[in-house]
Protein backbone atom coordinates (compact mmCIF):
# COMPACT_ATOMS: atom_id res chain seq x y z
CA UNK A 1 0.00 0.00 0.00
CA UNK A 2 1.50 3.04 -0.95
CA UNK A 3 1.54 6.09 1.05
CA UNK A 4 -0.88 7.92 -0.58
CA UNK A 5 -3.38 4.56 0.04
CA UNK A 6 -3.00 5.04 3.46
CA UNK A 7 -3.81 8.48 3.45
CA UNK A 8 -6.89 8.09 1.16
CA UNK A 9 -8.08 5.55 3.63
CA UNK A 10 -7.75 7.64 6.68
CA UNK A 11 -10.24 10.46 5.19
CA UNK A 12 -13.30 10.97 7.87
CA UNK A 13 -15.99 9.96 6.32
CA UNK A 14 -19.26 12.36 7.56
CA UNK A 15 -23.23 11.28 7.56
CA UNK A 16 -25.53 13.98 7.20
CA UNK A 17 -29.50 14.81 5.69
CA UNK A 18 -30.03 14.56 2.08
CA UNK A 19 -30.83 17.79 0.97
CA UNK A 20 -31.97 18.67 -2.52
CA UNK A 21 -28.63 20.08 -3.89
CA UNK A 22 -27.07 16.20 -3.22
CA UNK A 23 -29.44 14.78 -6.09
CA UNK A 24 -26.86 15.53 -8.70
CA UNK A 25 -24.32 13.45 -7.33
CA UNK A 26 -27.23 10.77 -5.79
CA UNK A 27 -27.76 10.37 -9.29
CA UNK A 28 -24.06 9.85 -10.50
CA UNK A 29 -23.84 7.08 -7.94
CA UNK A 30 -26.63 5.19 -8.75
CA UNK A 31 -26.66 5.41 -12.71
CA UNK A 32 -23.19 3.59 -12.02
CA UNK A 33 -25.10 0.85 -10.63
CA UNK A 34 -27.28 0.94 -13.08
CA UNK A 35 -25.35 1.19 -16.30
CA UNK A 36 -22.95 -1.62 -15.41
CA UNK A 37 -24.08 -4.05 -12.66
CA UNK A 38 -27.42 -5.89 -11.81
CA UNK A 39 -27.49 -4.07 -8.12
CA UNK A 40 -30.01 -1.58 -9.27
CA UNK A 41 -32.36 -3.41 -12.23
CA UNK A 42 -33.52 0.05 -13.66
CA UNK A 43 -32.02 0.33 -17.21
CA UNK A 44 -32.12 3.57 -18.24
CA UNK A 45 -30.17 6.24 -16.34
CA UNK A 46 -31.91 7.91 -13.10
CA UNK A 47 -32.09 11.77 -13.67
CA UNK A 48 -31.15 13.74 -10.64
CA UNK A 49 -34.61 15.78 -11.00
CA UNK A 50 -36.08 12.30 -10.38
CA UNK A 51 -33.80 11.71 -7.37
CA UNK A 52 -34.91 15.45 -6.43
CA UNK A 53 -38.90 14.96 -6.14
CA UNK A 54 -38.18 11.14 -4.62
CA UNK A 55 -36.42 12.82 -2.12
CA UNK A 56 -39.14 15.61 -1.29
CA UNK A 57 -41.65 12.69 -0.62
CA UNK A 58 -40.14 10.29 0.76
CA UNK A 59 -37.78 12.14 2.96
CA UNK A 60 -39.86 13.85 5.96
CA UNK A 61 -40.95 9.94 6.74
CA UNK A 62 -38.07 8.48 6.05
CA UNK A 63 -34.35 8.81 6.60
CA UNK A 64 -32.44 10.06 3.26
CA UNK A 65 -28.26 10.50 4.06
CA UNK A 66 -25.29 10.83 2.79
CA UNK A 67 -21.46 9.91 3.35
CA UNK A 68 -19.30 13.23 2.31
CA UNK A 69 -15.19 13.16 2.56
CA UNK A 70 -13.83 16.84 2.47
CA UNK A 71 -12.75 18.12 -1.06
CA UNK A 72 -12.91 21.92 -0.40
CA UNK A 73 -16.34 22.66 -0.75
CA UNK A 74 -18.78 23.52 1.70
CA UNK A 75 -20.61 20.12 2.35
CA UNK A 76 -17.76 18.01 0.51
CA UNK A 77 -18.19 15.32 -2.01
CA UNK A 78 -20.84 13.32 -1.63
CA UNK A 79 -19.54 9.21 -1.53
CA UNK A 80 -22.81 7.68 -0.75
CA UNK A 81 -26.16 7.37 -0.06
CA UNK A 82 -29.00 5.35 1.90
CA UNK A 83 -32.16 5.88 1.99
CA UNK A 84 -35.32 3.97 3.42
CA UNK A 85 -38.98 3.93 1.73
CA UNK A 86 -42.04 2.59 2.56
CA UNK A 87 -41.99 -1.34 1.85
CA UNK A 88 -45.60 -1.19 0.70
CA UNK A 89 -48.06 1.93 0.77
CA UNK A 90 -50.79 0.06 2.64
CA UNK A 91 -51.22 1.24 5.91
CA UNK A 92 -50.64 -1.99 7.96
CA UNK A 93 -46.96 -1.57 6.54
CA UNK A 94 -46.47 1.51 8.37
CA UNK A 95 -44.09 0.42 10.87
CA UNK A 96 -41.79 -1.53 8.13
CA UNK A 97 -39.76 0.14 5.52
CA UNK A 98 -37.38 -0.96 2.65
CA UNK A 99 -33.34 0.39 2.95
CA UNK A 100 -31.49 0.94 0.52
CA UNK A 101 -27.30 1.66 0.24
CA UNK A 102 -24.79 2.77 -2.43
CA UNK A 103 -21.61 3.45 -2.26
CA UNK A 104 -19.90 5.74 -5.03
CA UNK A 105 -17.34 3.73 -7.43
CA UNK A 106 -13.40 4.43 -5.96
CA UNK A 107 -14.91 4.64 -2.36
CA UNK A 108 -15.24 1.12 -1.46
CA UNK A 109 -12.76 -0.51 1.40
CA UNK A 110 -13.82 3.11 3.53
CA UNK A 111 -16.55 1.52 5.37
CA UNK A 112 -18.97 3.79 3.65
CA UNK A 113 -21.48 1.47 3.55
CA UNK A 114 -21.28 0.00 6.88
CA UNK A 115 -21.04 3.85 8.52
CA UNK A 116 -24.41 4.46 6.37
CA UNK A 117 -26.31 1.68 7.17
CA UNK A 118 -25.11 1.80 10.98
CA UNK A 119 -26.71 5.24 10.42
CA UNK A 120 -29.42 4.83 8.44
CA UNK A 121 -30.96 1.84 10.89
CA UNK A 122 -30.44 3.33 14.28
CA UNK A 123 -32.25 6.44 12.53
CA UNK A 124 -35.05 4.13 11.70
CA UNK A 125 -35.52 2.47 14.65
CA UNK A 126 -35.07 5.25 16.97
CA UNK A 127 -38.26 6.87 14.70
CA UNK A 128 -40.25 3.77 15.74
CA UNK A 129 -40.01 1.32 12.62
CA UNK A 130 -39.98 -2.31 13.25
CA UNK A 131 -38.80 -3.76 10.74
CA UNK A 132 -36.45 -3.37 7.70
CA UNK A 133 -36.73 -4.95 4.48
CA UNK A 134 -34.12 -4.77 1.55
CA UNK A 135 -33.66 -6.41 -1.95
CA UNK A 136 -30.64 -7.66 -3.02
CA UNK A 137 -30.37 -9.11 -6.73
CA UNK A 138 -28.19 -12.41 -6.33
CA UNK A 139 -25.89 -13.11 -6.88
CA UNK A 140 -24.27 -10.22 -4.92
CA UNK A 141 -21.41 -11.14 -2.46
CA UNK A 142 -20.80 -7.72 -1.24
CA UNK A 143 -24.06 -6.87 -0.60
CA UNK A 144 -25.17 -10.25 0.85
CA UNK A 145 -22.18 -9.75 3.41
CA UNK A 146 -23.41 -6.57 4.62
CA UNK A 147 -26.80 -7.20 5.48
CA UNK A 148 -25.98 -10.40 7.39
CA UNK A 149 -23.02 -8.04 9.06
CA UNK A 150 -26.35 -6.13 10.13
CA UNK A 151 -28.24 -8.64 11.60
CA UNK A 152 -30.69 -8.94 8.32
CA UNK A 153 -31.88 -12.55 7.22
CA UNK A 154 -32.83 -13.62 3.65
CA UNK A 155 -36.47 -14.88 4.40
CA UNK A 156 -36.78 -15.26 0.47
CA UNK A 157 -35.77 -15.31 -2.63
CA UNK A 158 -37.97 -13.98 -5.80
CA UNK A 159 -36.68 -16.85 -8.50
CA UNK A 160 -36.00 -15.03 -11.99
CA UNK A 161 -37.70 -11.73 -11.26
CA UNK A 162 -35.88 -9.37 -13.31
CA UNK A 163 -34.32 -9.45 -17.07
CA UNK A 164 -31.23 -7.58 -17.45
CA UNK A 165 -27.92 -7.59 -19.44
CA UNK A 166 -29.27 -10.41 -21.48
CA UNK A 167 -29.90 -12.84 -18.35
CA UNK A 168 -32.72 -13.10 -15.56
CA UNK A 169 -31.41 -12.62 -12.03
CA UNK A 170 -32.90 -13.54 -9.09
CA UNK A 171 -33.91 -11.28 -6.07
CA UNK A 172 -33.41 -11.92 -2.17
CA UNK A 173 -35.48 -10.59 0.28
CA UNK A 174 -33.84 -9.85 3.42
CA UNK A 175 -35.19 -8.75 6.26
CA UNK A 176 -34.04 -7.16 9.95
CA UNK A 177 -35.89 -6.70 13.09
CA UNK A 178 -35.38 -3.20 14.57
CA UNK A 179 -36.91 -3.44 18.00
CA UNK A 180 -39.55 -5.21 20.03
CA UNK A 181 -43.47 -5.02 18.48
CA UNK A 182 -45.71 -2.71 20.47
CA UNK A 183 -49.25 -3.74 20.77
CA UNK A 184 -50.71 -1.27 19.77
CA UNK A 185 -47.75 0.30 17.93
CA UNK A 186 -47.26 4.55 18.30
CA UNK A 187 -46.87 6.00 14.75
CA UNK A 188 -43.65 6.27 13.71
CA UNK A 189 -41.79 9.78 14.16
CA UNK A 190 -40.65 12.10 10.95
CA UNK A 191 -37.09 11.59 10.22
CA UNK A 192 -36.40 15.69 9.91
Amino acid sequence: MSSSDTAADAVTVTVRLAEAPDATAIAAIVNHYIAGSTANFRTEPQPAAEWERELAAYGVRYPWIVATVPDGTPGGEVVGLAYAKPWNPRQAYDWTAEATVYVAEGQRGRKVGSTLYRELLERLESQGFRSVMALVTSPNPGSEALHAAFGFTLVGTIDAAGHKFGEWHDVGVWQRPLAKLADPPAPTRPAR
